[in-house]
Formats: C-alpha cells, sequence, structure tokens
C-alpha cells in the first residue's frame, strides 16, 4: 500500500529567488531613495511656499505710475509758477524766541523735513527733541515740506499749526508714496527760489533723529563747490516684483542696476548742487523713487557724484548716547525714542571717538561709476 502524499512545506524566504546586494536590486533600492526624497521636497514646497504664494496675492500690488502718465518734471512742479498753499520763510531768524547772537547769525543750513498732513505728533516730537531751540547751532532753519491731502482733508489743521510755528512748508501736489519724487523736486524748487543766501539743504524724514551739532560742524568744513552728501548705496537692483513696495516696471527703468545713490532718509546738498539737479530736471525723465533720481539719476547725468559718510544711516541704531553723539543721522526713530534719545544727550558723557565700523557697520558694496 502506498503512503500517503504529504503536503510539503515551502519556505518562501529561501525558495525565491534573492536579489538583495545584487544590482537590479541596488537599482530599486535608489529609485525609492529617490521617489522618497522628492516626495518630501514637495511636501517642504506645498507647506511653505503655496501659503505664502496665496498670501502675497492677497496683498495689494504696488502702486507705480502707468505707462502713459507724463515723466516731464516741470509739468508736475511748474518751476516758474507759485505753488504755495503754506508759505514760510527760510531765513533762520523766523524762527520764534530764538537768541539774538543765532537770530543775526550767518546763515548756514535749511533744514527741510518730509511730513505728511496726518503726521502732527511726528512733527511735535522733533520741536520739542533734536529741533529744540536751544539745540539748533547758530545759522540753522528747519522747516517741514507737506503736499495736500486727499480733497484737502486736515487742511484746516495745516493751517493752525503753520500760524503758530511758523515751519511749514506746504505745496499744492498730492501727498502720496508714489509721488515722492514731486515732493522732493518741489523742496527743491523752494530752496533755490527762497533760499538765496543759504549754502546748503538737508533732506530728511520726520522719523528721522538728526545731530545738528555735528552736521553743522561738518557743513562749515566743507571746501567742496557741489556738495552732495549721505549714506551711499551701490549696485542696488530694480526689483520686478509687482507685490513689492520698490518694485520698478521696465517700462520706468529698464537696467540692470540702478546708478549709485544717496538713501533718501537724510543726504545734504550744496546750494549749486540742488540748482544743477533742478535745471537737468527738465532733460531727465521722472522715476518714482525720489532718492534714486534725485542723488542717482539726476547725479549721474550732470556728473556729480555722491559721497558716503558713515554718520549717515537709512538702518535704525541701537539708541547708546555715546553713538548719536558723534553720529548724523538715526532712522526709523519712534517720537518716544526721540525724548529718550534728547533726554541721555543732555546728561554729561565721556565718550571715546567710535571707528568708523562703530558708526556704523555696513559699508556701501561694490561701487562701480560711469561717466
Amino acid at each position: 500500500m502506498s503512503k500517503p502524499l504529504i503536503p510539503m512545506r515551502v519556505n518562501r524566504r529561501t525558495s525565491l529567488p534573492q536579489f538583495r546586494g545584487g544590482p537590479t536590486h541596488r537599482w530599486l533600492d535608489s529609485c525609492q531613495r529617490l521617489v522618497t526624497f522628492f516626495a518630501l521636497i514637495s511636501i517642504i514646497f506645498g507647506m511653505t511656499y503655496l501659503p505664502s504664494l496665496y498670501m502675497r496675492h492677497l496683498k495689494p500690488v504696488a502702486f507705480v505710475w502707468p505707462a502713459n502718465q507724463t515723466r516731464d518734471a516741470y509739468e508736475m512742479i511748474l518751476p516758474n509758477v507759485s505753488t504755495n498753499l503754506v508759505a514760510s520763510l527760510c531765513t533762520p531768524t523766523s524762527s520764534s524766541g530764538q537768541s539774538s547772537a543765532k537770530s543775526s547769525a550767518a546763515p548756514v543750513l535749511v533744514v527741510v523735513i518730509c511730513s505728511a498732513v496726518r503726521n502732527f505728533e511726528a512733527r511735535r516730537a522733533i520741536r520739542t527733541t533734536w529741533a529744540q531751540k536751544d539745540l539748533v547751532p547758530p545759522g540753522v532753519r528747519i522747516v517741514f515740506l507737506l503736499g495736500r491731502g486727499q480733497n484737502f482733508t486736515g487742511q484746516n489743521s495745516v493751517i493752525r499749526e503753520a500760524k503758530e510755528f511758523g515751519d511749514i512748508v506746504q505745496e499744492n501736489f498730492l501727498d502720496s508714496y508714489a509721488n515722492l519724487t514731486i515732493k522732493s523736486l518741489m523742496m527743491l524748487k523752494w530752496y533755490t527760489q527762497n533760499c538765496d543766501k543759504v549754502p546748503y539743504l538737508l533732506k530728511t524724514d520726520d522719523d528721522m533723529y538728526i545731530n545738528l551739532k555735528n552736521l553743522h560742524q561738518i557743513l562749515l568744513a566743507n571746501q567742496k563747490p557741489n556738495l552732495l552728501l549721505g549714506n551711499l548705496i551701490c549696485g542696488a537692483k530694480p526689483i520686478r516684483d509687482p507685490y513689492n513696495k520698490w518694485f520698478a516696471p521696465e517700462y520706468l527703468y529698464d537696467s540692470e542696476y540702478y546708478p549709485n545713490y544717496l538713501s533718501g532718509t537724510a543726504y545734504v546738498l550744496s546750494r549749486s548742487t540742488a540748482k544743477i539737479f533742478l535745471e537737468a530736471a527738465g532733460s531727465v525723465p521722472l522715476f518714482h523713487m525720489e532718492d534714486i533720481y534725485i542723488t542717482g539719476c539726476l547725479a549721474r547725468f550732470v556728473g556729480i557724484r555722491p559721497e558716503d559718510h558713515r554718520g549717515f544711516s537709512y538702518e535704525k541704531r541701537a539708541i547708546l548716547p555715546c553713538l548719536y553723539s558723534q553720529v548724523i543721522s538715526s532712522h526709523q526713530v519712534t517720537p518716544a525714542e526721540m525724548k529718550l534719545v534728547a533726554a541721555k544727550l543732555r546728561r554729561p558723557l565721556q565718550c571715546r571717538p567710535l571707528k568708523p565700523a562703530q558708526l556704523r557697520s555696513f559699508g556701501t558694496g561694490k561701487c562701480k561709476w560711469k561717466r
């Protein structure tokens, strides 16, 4: 009698072909790793970039001048026509409460602080800190430059403020970020037409702290006829992202690099430079970024080279009294910080002279000059 058949147990681990360690297995393993890697990259990309891309489109597109808008500067500022809504004298003697010695001093500098109608608190902070009468050197005049609000909003308040302080210059143009170049050209127009005896002009903003004493000393020692001094920026490229605040479409500026220019936070120029720039503006198409246009495009057009000084900075500085006592300009200073700095600078200080790198940590970048 034959024996019953007993099913054999198949050891699948030993019966299947073994590829581990062979070329086929290594190829499959590499593919699996690549698939895993790209899957992880896709997940990371989706979690980081896509939400920001979505949020970016929720932001407004930066407003710039349309391609069909005139870029003729003279059409915008009317250089031979009075455009004052509120006028102010340029001579330092017009500031009330100055000592007789300061009032009789030869004019040296007019400081034009670009402000907006609504920024009364910033103007008040400046008047009670670095522009306080006893801190203003002899021969220095300070005014605030404003445009007009939409539908002349706040105009009555501006008129009252001008009567009280006598330091408001208001020109008839819509005050907006896109019109800052027009604002700066209005500044040059007012300065050249009203300040024939004042050799220097400082342009700055109402979120800046200015050490007038240090600037005054530099200007008294200056021997250069066409001065243009500030925080020099070299090698900057136009930003083509329409959602960026500094968007520059190619129809406004089509070169790869901007000309070397001074930060618009604070720069000083001589009267001769201001006159040359205002005349050249009739030949150079307007560009909506005022510092690039005024100190870059116009300067290159007329052959005046902007100069760097470590005392100027477009960055926010640490509130250190020994630092503020040795620099000229500091950016993004709130009204509360202005009062704090002013109080600290009134105290006796024992400060060692700071090195250039301590005055400002960053340089100008690579500066190439085109003739």
